[in-house]
C-alpha cells in the first residue's frame, strides 16, 4: 500500500471506519447537538469551533497540495463560532466537517508519491509532514471532543 493510499485510508477511517483509536467523529458527533456543541469546559474552545477548525485544516493543507493560496475569500476564521447557534447551522457545520474529510482523502489519494518529500510551495514544509500531520491533529481533537462531550 502507497503511505498516501494509507493516509487517506486513515482519514476516512477516524471520520467514519474503524481506526485504530475506537472511536470516529461521525459516530461520536451524532450525539452531540447543537446546545452541548457550544458548551465549554472552563476557557476550552467548544465542539463547534473544534469541528471548524478541523474543517479550517483541511481546507488548508488541501490548498497547500495543490499549490493554491491556504486563505481565500470567504473562508471562515480558524476556530469560528456562528452566532446563530440553532440545530440547522450545527448540521450545516457536520455536513462541512463529512465533506472536509473526503475531499482532502481524496486529494491526498491522489498526490504523487515522487512528491512526498518535496517541500510545498509557500510552506518550509514537506508534503509528508502535512498528510501525517492530518492523522495526529484530527486524533488529537477527536478526543478533546469526546471529553467536552462526556463533561458538557
Amino acid at each position: 500500500m502507497s503511505f498516501t493510499k494509507h493516509v487517506a485510508d486513515s482519514l476516512e477511517r477516524l471520520y467514519n471506519g474503524e481506526p485504530w483509536i475506537g472511536v470516529t467523529f461521525k459516530e461520536h458527533l451524532i450525539r452531540v447537538d447543537a446546545d452541548t456543541a457550544v458548551k465549554r469546559f472552563r476557557d476550552s474552545n467548544c465542539i463547534w469551533q473544534i469541528v471548524n477548525h478541523i474543517i479550517w485544516w483541511h481546507q488548508r493543507v488541501d490548498r497547500f497540495l495543490h499549490n493554491e493560496a491556504p486563505e481565500q475569500d470567504g473562508d471562515l476564521p480558524d476556530f469560528y463560532l456562528p452566532e446563530n447557534h440553532g440545530p440547522d447551522n450545527w448540521h450545516g457545520a457536520l455536513g462541512r466537517l463529512e465533506h472536509s474529510f473526503g475531499t482532502t482523502a481524496a486529494t491526498i489519494r491522489k498526490f504523487p508519491e515522487a512528491e512526498l518529500f518535496d517541500t510545498l510551495p509557500g510552506t518550509d514544509n514537506q508534503a509528508i509532514y502535512y498528510m501525517q500531520g492530518l492523522i495526529d491533529h484530527d486524533a488529537y481533537h477527536l478526543g478533546q471532543i469526546v471529553l467536552l462531550h462526556k463533561y458538557s
